[in-house]
């Protein structure tokens, strides 16, 4: 484990001698299905890094339920935020399934940013890539339709969980992704409902763009949604209220050659 701490951390621009040189610090912890890892308004003392698992940032609400911000996959880390701004957390972060973390003292996070070039300049590129992310949902959620708030959500699904919700996607996409959430979760952070959340999703599963089963979903021809996510944010002009029609015929139009999986 201990050098599986180093790679992680030399991933993030420390050298080795420096990423050798923290390992130690770096804590290794289990979460279960359901399990809250940092609560709304509560201090954050470390930043987290998940080895397995899914994390979701959620908003409680005063039903009992929580609204889901956004999600966390394998190779991510999370909580910066809080941890830069000396502020408390403003979301709480749940364990959508059982989770293992790697945690990082925040005190050593402050540290490394005033004196490692490296881990400054990856911080940088992690936060700018995630206000780009939150900046488009909340346009999403502000001016999209239902149906657009769907497919560009779930285009946004794949590339976080694909790359780690940590940086842009500048390689290669492999076939497919599963998301192992149930739907209601997927479509709070859609921002629509359950119901109108399984529409949109049975049409593209006949299509052959995605795949469902009990608990979870699979996108895909993961390539052709990330073509799809890009062609949107290239446009001069968005058409915020397409019907699920014209996104299908825009999913087809990314790879003319690609056959949808089945």
């Amino acid at each position: 484990m201990g050098n599986y701490r180093s790679q992680q951390l030399r991933k993030i621009g420390l050298s080795a001698e420096r990423a050798m040189e923290l390992a130690s610090s770096v804590t290794l912890a289990s979460f279960r299905d359901g399990q809250t890892v940092w609560a709304k308004g509560s201090e954050i003392a470390s930043w987290s890094f998940i080895v397995n698992g899914l994390v979701a940032a959620s908003v409680p609400t005063p039903n009992s339920s929580s609204t889901p911000i956004s999600i966390y996959g394998a190779g991510a880390w999370f909580g910066e935020q809080p941890i830069i701004n000396r502020k408390p957390s403003y979301a709480e972060y749940v364990c959508l399934a059982a989770t293992e973390l790697l945690s990082m003292p925040a005190t050593q996070v402050v540290r490394l940013l005033e004196t490692e070039p490296g881990f400054s300049l990856y911080m940088t590129k992690l936060m700018a890539w995630r206000v780009q992310k939150t900046s488009e949902m909340l346009m999403l959620m502000k001016l999209g339709n239902p149906c657009l708030r769907v497919v560009m959500g779930i285009a946004q699904f794949a590339e976080a969980l694909s790359y780690n919700a940590s940086r842009p996607p500048t390689i290669g996409f492999g076939e497919g992704i599963e998301i192992p959430i149930k739907q209601q979760v997927l479509a709070s952070l859609c921002g629509v409902s359950r119901t109108l959340f399984s529409e949109f999703v049975q049409q593209l599963a006949t299509n052959g763009w995605l795949r469902t089963s009990y608990g979870k979903l699979e996108i895909l021809s993961v390539g052709v949604w990330h073509r799809f996510a890009q062609g949107q944010r290239e446009r001069n002009m968005n058409n915020l209220t397409p019907a699920i029609e014209e996104l299908l015929q825009e999913l087809k139009r990314c790879d003319p050659f690609c056959t949808p999986m089945r």
